[in-house]
């Protein structure tokens, strides 16, 4: 009896731990990319996402509207992961819970926020 009692207590607690940590994603905006000019004739900005590829989209797509009709030149790129766990172990209790979920017919915890990633790039237009 004191067994299952000590599991139950475990299992509520990590399950007002996930709906905690749901809640607070489900808050969450992508803010907006400024654009800032350097003195060289090149901007900068910064995409945020929650993953690497939509950062980075999110950069490209703010450039391309500094650039109108003109091409975007990348003078350099950084991408850095600002993620609540070490990006290895964000994606291992991703495939953890995608497993977890499909196995109990629930859709997967996401634990990834919207500013996971942030790429900066500086780039010209031409």
């Amino acid at each position: 009896m004191i067994n299952n009692q000590a599991t139950l207590n475990k299992t509520l607690a990590l399950s007002a731990t996930i709906a905690a940590a749901l809640a607070l994603s489900a808050c969450q905006s992508t803010p907006s990319s400024p654009v800032i000019q350097r003195a060289d004739a090149t901007f900068e900005t910064t995409g945020l996402g929650e993953s690497k590829v939509k950062a980075q989209q999110n950069a490209i797509d703010s450039a391309n509207k500094t650039c109108r009709s003109k091409q975007v030149i990348i003078v350099n790129d950084e991408v850095k992961y600002n993620g609540l766990l070490d990006e290895r172990a964000g994606r291992m209790i991703g495939q953890v819970g995608a497993v977890v979920g499909s196995v109990l017919g629930n859709k997967s915890p996401d634990f990834s926020r919207d500013d996971d990633y942030e790429y900066t790039i500086n780039f010209r237009c031409q």
